[in-house]
C-alpha cells in the first residue's frame, strides 16, 4: 500500500550564479502489509540540467526518545545509484529479505542524496551546490488492522518541559500539526514527527509557564485525532 502523494525537492545553490535541480519523489510514504516484500517508488530529474542521485536504506527504530539510524541488510534499493538526464526517471525496486517475524511493524527509511556536480551547466565550475537529502519512511505492518495506542507524559527539565508519546500498539502513528497548549494558551510552534510501534518519541517544549501543572495536546494522527491531557511532573 502506497502513499499517493509526491514531493519535489528543490537543490538550491548557494554561492555563484543561480542554479537549481528539482526532484520529483512519489510515493512520498511507502507501506507493505502482511507478506508483501517488494514495492517501487519513483525519482524523475524536472529540471533542465542532469544530476545523479544516490538512494540508501536504513534501519529505524527510536530510543531514548529520539530517532535512531543504521545501515540495513533487511531492506535493500536497486538500483543505489542514477544518473538522470533532464525529465528522465528512474524506478527504485524495494526489496525485503530475511525479515525476522516477531508480531511487530519494522521500520525502515530511504535517504535519497542528490550528488552534487562539479561544474555549472554552462561548464564554468562556478557555484557550490547543497547536498539536499529526503528521507521516506518505509513500513513493513503486519496487519490492516494494526493500530497505534498512545500514552503520554510530561515532566520538567530545566527551563523547559520534556512531552513524551508512548506506543504501545503494533504500528506507528504520526502526529501533524499537534497544538502544546497550557492554561488555554499555545506553546510554542506546533509539533510533529513519527511514533513508532513499541517505542516512544520525546519533544522538548520552550515556554511553558512555571506554574502550569499539565499540557495539552490536540492535533492530527494517521488514524484520527489525538488528544489528551498530560499532568507535569518533576
Amino acid at each position: 500500500m502506497f502513499s499517493s502523494r509526491w514531493l519535489t525537492i528543490a537543490f538550491i545553490v548557494i554561492a555563484g550564479p543561480v542554479l537549481a535541480t528539482s526532484l520529483d519523489i512519489g510515493p512520498t510514504r511507502i507501506q507493505m502489509i502482511g507478506p508483501e516484500r517488494t514495492a517501487t517508488m519513483t525519482i524523475r530529474n524536472s529540471d533542465s540540467a542532469p544530476t545523479n542521485v544516490q538512494v540508501r536504506t536504513l534501519d529505524w527504530s527510536q530510543a531514548n526518545g529520539s530517532d535512531q539510524y543504521t545501515p540495513s541488510t533487511t531492506l535493500l534499493a536497486s538500483p543505489p545509484q542514477a544518473a538522470l538526464a533532464p525529465g528522465d526517471s528512474q524506478v527504485i525496486r524495494l526489496v525485503v529479505e530475511n525479515l525476522s517475524s516477531n508480531g511487530s511493524e519494522r521500520a525502515f527509511r530511504l535517504v535519497i542524496d542528490q550528488i552534487p556536480a562539479s561544474q555549472a551547466p554552462d561548464g564554468t565550475g562556478a557555484g557550490v551546490r547543497t547536498a539536499i537529502r529526503a528521507l521516506v519512511p518505509v513500513f513493513i505492518t503486519p496487519s490492516t488492522q494494526d493500530r497505534p495506542k498512545l500514552s503520554w507524559n510530561a515532566r520538567r527539565s530545566g527551563s523547559a518541559v520534556v512531552l513524551s508519546a508512548s506506543n504501545s500498539g503494533v504500528a506507528h502513528d504520526r502526529l501533524v500539526s499537534a497544538v502544546v497548549s497550557a492554561g488555554g494558551k499555545q506553546i510554542g510552534d506546533p509539533i510533529e514527527g513519527y511514533v513508532l510501534g513499541k517505542a516512544t518519541r520525546s519533544w522538548t517544549i520552550v515556554g511553558v509557564p512555571a506554574g502550569a501543572t499539565s499540557v495539552r495536546i490536540v492535533g492530527d494522527g494517521d488514524f484520527g485525532q489525538v488528544q489528551a491531557d498530560v499532568p507535569i511532573t518533576s
